[in-house]
C-alpha cells in the first residue's frame, strides 16, 4: 500500500489529532492547576485574574505575592493573559475556560505547522501527517490544555515561519510584513522568540550578494520597526529584574556550574529530547530526516533559513543551559518547530519508500503516537509536594479569611502556588526563613494571618509571640492570627 493509493485526506488528520487530544484531555479539562511547572501557571492564572478583577491596563500585570503594594510585576509582555482576562471578566473565573483558551493556541499552532510544511513544498497529506506527528510531542501535549505564555509566542513563531517561507519563495512586502508582525508578538509574548528572526539573516545576506542593496535595506528597516514595539518592552521592564543567572546565563562567571551544564547537556540529548519532545515513535523519522540532510550537497544554502535559526537557539541554549536545567523543559519550546520540520523531511522518505515493511513500520510508528506522548505524561497530573494537602482545604481556607485582608503565607518556594489557590494577597516565605523581625514589618504593613504547613511556629518563641491560637488546624496547614505591636 503507498501513501498515494490511500484515501487519506489532510481534513481527517488534523480532525483526527483535534478529537483524539480533547479525548485524552478528557480528565484534564475541570482539573486545578497541579503537577509540574504548577508555579508558572499559577503564576500565569494569578495575572489573568488579577487583570479581570482589579485593573484591565495591560501595562500592569499584578500578582499575588505583593505584600501591600499594588502587584506590579512585568516580565513578558502580558497579551495572552490579558486576552484571557477578556474572557474572565466577561464569562466569570472558570479555569476551564483558561484551559479551553490555551487548547485553541495549540490547535492555531498544530495548522500553523501544516501551513510551515505546505510552505516546504510538501504535499498535503504528508503536510497533515507531519503536524500529527508535531501534535504527539509528549511536551506540547501536556502544556497544550496548561495556561503558559510560552503557548502563545510558540504559536505566532511557527506563523512567523510560515510567511518568512513564504517570502524566501516569492518575496513580496506583505508576506515580509507578516513575518515580522509574527515576529513581533512572539517575542514580546517570549523574548527568546526572537531568534527566529535569525531566518531572515540569510535572507538579507542574500539580497546584497544579488546587488539588491536599497531594497535589502527597506526589507530590514520594516523588520526593525514591526520589532521595535517589542524591544522597547523589554528595553523597560529588563532593568527591573532582579534574576542575575536568567539575564547573565554563562556571563555570570562565578556562579556558573560547567560540571552541571555537562550533566544538563546529556539529560537532555538522552532523556529529554528523545521522550519529551520528538516522542519515541517519531524517533525513526528524526533520524532519518538528520541523515537525509547530511546527504543532500546543497543542504546549507537550501535550509539556510532553518539552519541560522537552529545555530541561535543552541546559542540561546548554552548560554541558559543552567537556568534552563533538566526541569524547564518550556524553556526549549523554541526547538520544537526545527525538530519536527527534521521529522517531517524523514516521515516523507519512510511514507514514499519504495519497501512496503518500510512503509508499514511507518505507520505503525505513526498510530502509537497519541498513546505514547500519553502515557509520557499521566504522571505530571499529579499533585506535588505540599500542593495535594492544599487542594483538599483550599475552599476552606478561602471562606476562612476575608478576602481584604494581607497574608503571610509558607513554605511556598514558588511564590505563586498558595497564594493563587487561597486568593489572598500578601507575603510569602520558603524553607521557615521567616524572621521575627520580617513578621513584626508585615504586621506593621497590614498582615492579619500567618498560615503555615510546618511546625515552625509553634517551635519558634520569637514567631509565636505575634500570634494567636490558630483558627485552623488540618493535615498539617495551620491559619494563625497576626497579634499588632499595639495589642501587646
Amino acid at each position: 500500500m503507498h501513501l498515494n493509493q490511500t484515501a487519506i485526506k489532510p481534513t481527517y488528520v488534523l480532525l483526527a489529532t483535534l478529537v483524539l487530544s480533547v479525548l485524552l484531555h478528557w480528565n484534564i479539562w475541570d482539573c486545578d492547576l497541579i503537577g509540574i511547572h504548577a508555579w508558572r501557571q499559577t503564576q500565569t492564572m494569578t495575572v489573568v485574574e488579577n487583570f479581570a478583577n482589579e485593573d484591565m491596563n495591560i501595562l500592569n500585570p499584578r500578582i499575588n505575592s505583593r505584600g501591600d503594594g499594588d502587584g506590579i510585576f512585568r516580565m513578558e509582555f502580558p497579551l495572552m493573559q490579558w486576552c484571557f482576562a477578556v474572557f474572565y471578566k466577561t464569562i466569570g473565573n472558570h479555569l476551564i475556560l483558561a484551559r479551553l483558551l490555551t487548547f485553541l493556541i495549540s490547535i492555531f499552532s498544530i495548522l500553523g505547522f501544516y501551513r510551515l510544511l505546505l510552505a516546504w513544498k510538501l504535499e498535503p497529506k504528508i503536510a497533515a501527517i507531519g503536524s500529527w506527528c508535531f501534535a504527539w510531542s509528549p511536551v506540547f501535549f501536556y502544556y497544550s490544555v496548561n495556561p503558559l505564555p510560552d503557548n502563545m509566542a510558540l504559536c505566532f513563531a511557527i506563523w512567523s515561519l510560515v510567511w518568512l517561507k513564504q517570502h524566501q519563495h516569492k518575496g513580496g512586502d506583505l508576506s515580509l510584513a507578516l513575518f515580522a508582525f509574527m515576529l513581533a508578538i512572539a517575542t514580546a509574548v517570549k523574548l527568546p522568540y526572537i531568534l527566529f528572526g535569525a531566518g531572515y539573516i540569510p535572507v538579507f545576506f542574500g539580497g546584497l550578494r544579488e546587488r539588491k542593496i536599497a531594497k535589502s535595506a527597506q526589507a530590514a528597516l520594516l523588520v526593525l520597526l514591526l520589532l521595535l514595539p517589542a524591544l522597547a518592552w523589554y528595553a523597560w521592564v529588563i532593568p527591573t529584574w532582579t534574576n542575575t543567572a536568567l539575564i547573565g546565563g554563562l556571563g555570570v562567571e562565578e556562579s556558573f556550574d560547567y560540571q552541571s551544564a555537562f550533566r544538563t547537556i546529556w539529560g537532555t540529548l538522552h532523556s529529554l529530547l528523545p521522550e519529551l519532545f520528538i516522542n519515541f515513535g517519531s524517533l525513526l523519522f528524526f533520524f532519518l530526516g538528520v541523515w537525509k540532510f547530511f546527504k543532500q550537497p546543497n543542504r546549507i544554502k537550501k535550509y539556510c533559513a532553518e539552519v541560522s535559526i537552529l545555530f541561535f537557539l543552541l546559542a540561546y541554549y548554552l548560554y541558559e543551559v543552567n537556568m534552563i536545567g533538566l526541569a524547564h523543559d518550556y524553556y526549549l519550546f523554541p526547538f520544537l518547530p526545527i525538530l519536527f520540520l527534521i521529522v517531517a523531511a524523514g516521515l516523507n522518505s519512510v511514507l514514499k519508500n519504495r519497501h512496503s515493511i518500510v512503509r508499514y513500520i511507518g505507520l505503525f510508528a505513526l498510530l502509537i503516537l497519541p498513546a505514547t506522548a500519553y502515557l509520557r505524561i499521566e504522571g505530571r497530573w499529579s499533585p506535588m509536594g505540599f500542593e495535594r494537602v492544599l487542594l483538599s482545604h483550599k475552599q476552606e481556607l478561602k471562606e476562612l479569611i476575608p478576602s481584604s485582608d494581607l497574608v503571610v503565607v509558607g513554605n511556598d518556594p514558588s511564590t505563586h502556588i498558595f497564594l493563587y489557590h487561597i486568593e489572598k494577597k500578601g507575603w510569602t516565605y520558603e524553607q521557615d526563613w521567616l524572621l521575627s523581625t520580617e513578621l513584626q514589618k508585615y504586621i506593621d504593613r497590614g498582615a492579619k494571618y500567618l498560615i503555615t504547613n510546618s511546625d515552625f511556629v509553634q517551635e519558634n518563641e520569637s514567631i509565636n509571640q505575634f500570634t494567636a491560637n490558630p483558627l485552623f488546624d488540618k493535615d498539617g496547614i495551620r491559619v494563625y492570627p497576626l497579634i499588632p505591636l499595639s495589642d501587646f
